[in-house]
């Protein structure tokens, strides 16, 4: 009598263990891989976007905040293009986000960073400039971006991208970067160490759903707005409208902590 119900439990356990699908990083870190791709014993973070993007202009902060603890990092205050974006889960704003492109790192510790920009900008006459100034037509932005991304960063990395944005069928759709308009590459943060790699497309939803739409609201109107977010960030006095900001920081240093074992 004993033994039908626990086989029947297991059976049941077997089954939903089955069909539950594993988590994807799409707007969440999830861990993808419990391989260190360092093979070093560093932590190393990379991320892959393009200067006009607003997922990535709103990943730039909290990413700012986390790697200030590891090393100095030369940024320029930016604004993202111009896009629709979200706000609350029934409202979007069509605007910019302000953000920060980082053009070095200078490590202080066993984590080291790489920024990769892909594109320039995004333009509604069917064109997009590289970051040389090179205007490309829509249908091609795709390919070059592969190619750039492959002579940027290791395999690893690459593969990465390739296998969750152009392979992996987002929410039952397309691929994640095919559902761009144009499709392009998303923004994106991998982060690999002894404790395994993490990954993150897009912007932490976990963290604010409308992260890109409530910095934009919170910039309008003032061209200067990257430039004096930097510095309340400095100053620890960002509004409290923000603070989604020192929440993805915190989020991000814990998941380099959790790589480094």
């Amino acid at each position: 009598l004993l033994f039908i119900p626990l086989v029947v439990v297991i059976v049941i356990a077997l089954v939903f263990l089955t069909i539950s699908p594993p988590q994807k990083p799409f707007f969440q870190f999830v861990k993808v891989s419990n391989t260190d791709y360092n093979n070093g014993g560093n932590v190393t973070v990379y991320f892959i976007s393009w200067y006009g993007c607003p997922f990535g202009a709103s990943d730039s902060w909290g990413l700012y905040l986390a790697l200030s603890n590891y090393g100095t990092l030369n940024v320029t205050p930016n604004y993202s293009d111009v896009e629709s974006l979200p706000f609350t889960q029934t409202q979007t704003v069509t605007s910019m986000v302000p953000g920060l492109i980082f053009n070095s790192f200078t490590p202080r510790s066993a984590v080291n960073f790489h920024a990769v920009y892909l594109l320039d900008r995004i333009f509604p006459n069917g064109t997009a400039s590289l970051t040389n100034g090179t205007i490309i037509k829509f249908g091609q932005i795709l390919n070059v971006e592969l190619h750039e991304l492959k002579k940027e960063v290791p395999s690893w990395v690459y593969n990465l991208v390739y296998e969750y944005q152009l392979q992996i069928p987002y929410q039952n759709s397309e691929p994640f970067a095919q559902l761009g308009n144009p499709p392009h590459i998303a923004s994106s943060i991998i982060i690999s160490g002894k404790g395994g790699t993490w990954m993150m497309i897009g912007y932490d939803q976990e963290v604010s759903y409308g992260a890109p739409g409530i910095l934009a609201v919170s910039a309008e109107g003032n061209p200067q707005a990257p430039e004096f977010l930097l510095q309340m960030l400095h100053r620890h006095s960002i509004p409290q409208s923000l603070d989604f900001i020192y929440e993805e920081g915190i989020q991000i240093n814990q998941i380099i902590l959790k790589a480094m074992g």
